[in-house]
């Protein structure tokens, strides 16, 4: 009943991530808390986000912005080793707190933008793009979790569905590897979470499939507004599971 509940997680998560562009972490590291009850679930969490990750990037190469995952890229890379650094000596439930509210004010203004058209086109802001890289760097290494801010920062944009889709999940191949290897290097992977991931790996696959051909039916406007609720939903998460 366990290993029927992973898969199905799994393979909801993964959906999700392909049709929208994230998500994934934020659906089944609190359900594989539940069922696994171990914190290893952060590391298969890891493991699955580069699976997907890469196995969707083939279907969105073409929709890459690239100068936009220039700028992203590059701040990751300064964010990963403070990430490290706040895991150790920052706390995290105050991090959690003040991340979960800025979220989801400023998802609750991009609604409201949304809603009277007024987009702004700040995605050609290299320092922005840097600092937001900069900052999911750090909370990809801190708490499992890059994916919020860009998403956050992309939905403000006017880029279309399919780019947004595109450079958050480039952004995830670059950041879940080097979060990956950084796991690897300073705390170590067991060798039961990388059968575990190899087990889970078939369903996140068949998520993938399925939410690309979901996101094919998805309008612009649906599009946008599933991407706040989700975002909503990610803040207030944050908050209850501190």
């Amino acid at each position: 009943m366990i290993w029927a509940l992973l898969f199905t997680v799994t393979f909801v998560a993964s959906a999700v991530q392909s049709a929208t562009g994230f998500a994934f972490a934020l659906i089944i590291v609190p359900a594989y808390l539940f069922l696994l009850g171990t914190t290893d679930v952060i590391q298969i969490a890891i493991i699955l986000s580069v699976v997907i990750s890469t196995a969707h990037l083939s279907k969105l190469k073409l929709n890459i912005p690239p100068q936009i995952f220039k700028w992203l890229a590059i701040g990751c890379a300064f964010g990963l080793p403070g990430g490290l650094y706040l895991y150790s000596n920052i706390n995290l439930a105050l991090l959690k707190i003040l991340v979960a509210v800025f979220i989801i004010f400023i998802s609750i203004q991009n609604g409201f933008n949304m809603f009277k058209k007024t987009f702004s086109k700040a995605y050609y802001n290299k320092l922005a793009l840097t600092v937001i890289g900069a900052l999911s760097g750090m909370l990809g290494s801190s708490m499992a979790m890059p994916g919020p801010l860009v998403m956050l920062y992309l939905s403000r944009t006017t880029l279309s569905k399919d780019e947004i889709r595109a450079s958050m999940v480039l952004f995830f191949v670059f950041t879940y590897i080097a979060i990956l290897i950084l796991q690897v290097i300073f705390i170590g992977v067991e060798h039961e979470t990388w059968i575990t991931s190899a087990y889970l790996a078939p369903a996140a696959l068949c998520g993938v499939f399925v939410g690309h051909q979901i996101s094919k039916k998805i309008n612009e406007m649906l599009f946008k507004v599933f991407i706040l609720i989700i975002l909503i939903i990610t803040g207030c998460m944050m908050l209850i599971n501190l």
